[in-house]
């Protein structure tokens, strides 16, 4: 209770930082299964043309799925207001992807993904906060690309 308060008045006079906590991989995998399971992904919404796919690192970034559903900075980035042009699907996109998200560009939106801890891939709205394993008509059919996290 006191913690808390000295806490507050010390964020009014600028000494005290925020302690959200913020969402930790719970393992890695390699690039080779980080791929497989992004081209499984593709022949699954039958993307005949392909993606190009980008793993920075030897090893993704894993997460379970409940600690992402749960996580703070999906309801953060979700809450920010849309604005076309200005800040729409590639900014929110952006935002999530600075946070622990992979980056999926279709051919007509910007969305994220991410990998739970049962190799099962999952897309993640970021204007929502929706996590789903399939993409909705407005989000496009054909992934252009998937970049890594």
């Amino acid at each position: 209770m006191f913690g808390s308060l000295f806490c507050t008045i010390g964020k009014a006079l600028g000494g005290c930082k925020d302690v959200t906590p913020v969402i930790q991989p719970c393992a890695t995998i390699g690039l080779n299964l980080a791929s497989s399971i992004l081209l499984d992904k593709l022949d699954e919404i039958q993307d005949a043309d392909g993606a190009a796919i980008y793993l920075p690192d030897n090893e993704l970034k894993i997460y379970k799925k409940v600690d992402v559903q749960e996580a703070h900075e999906l309801e953060e980035v979700a809450s920010i207001k849309y604005i076309a042009e200005i800040h729409d699907c590639d900014d929110f996109a952006a935002k999530l992807f600075g946070k622990f998200a992979g980056l999926v560009w279709s051919n007509l939106h910007a969305l994220c993904f991410f990998i739970d801890e049962t190799n099962t891939f999952y897309f993640i709205e970021p204007q929502t906060g929706k996590i789903s394993q399939t993409l909705e008509g407005w989000q496009g059919s054909d992934i252009r690309f998937f970049i890594g996290r």
